[in-house]
């Protein structure tokens, strides 16, 4: 399975969005996108950007998560990419140039991005 760009900014705002006292489990997700939120959500919480825990289940397939919340690194990526513009413009730039995303560039050029925007809206 591939890792979905989309999928982790979905994860990372639903995470943020939710009540302090709230844990996320697959249930939380819809069920046609259990493997793919799944195998996301485990990507996530081995990054650091999620704190949580992934079910001990034996055998490839999809496992169940408890997530509690974002983590400092969880919180600052979200903000890089929780713009919808800056969002486009970032995938847009990965996608004309042919580059593979990874974390450490998405988040550089989301950073870069919103800051052209900015000093675009201040005529600088």
């Amino acid at each position: 399975m591939k890792r979905d760009w989309d999928t982790i900014r979905e994860i990372l705002a639903k995470l943020e969005d939710s009540e302090s006292n709230r844990s996320f489990q697959l249930s939380s997700f819809p069920s046609d996108r259990a493997a793919e939120i799944s195998y996301n959500m485990e990507l996530l919480i081995e990054a650091g950007l999620v704190e949580g825990s992934m079910s001990k289940a034996l055998g490839p397939g999809t496992h169940n998560f408890l997530a509690h919340r974002l983590t400092w690194s969880g919180h600052e990526f979200l903000d890089s990419i929780r713009s919808d513009a800056v969002w486009k413009k970032t995938k847009s730039s990965f996608i004309s140039n042919g580059v593979s995303m990874t974390f450490d560039l998405v988040k550089s050029v989301a950073s870069e991005v919103a800051a052209a925007m900015i000093k675009a809206s201040m005529g600088i």
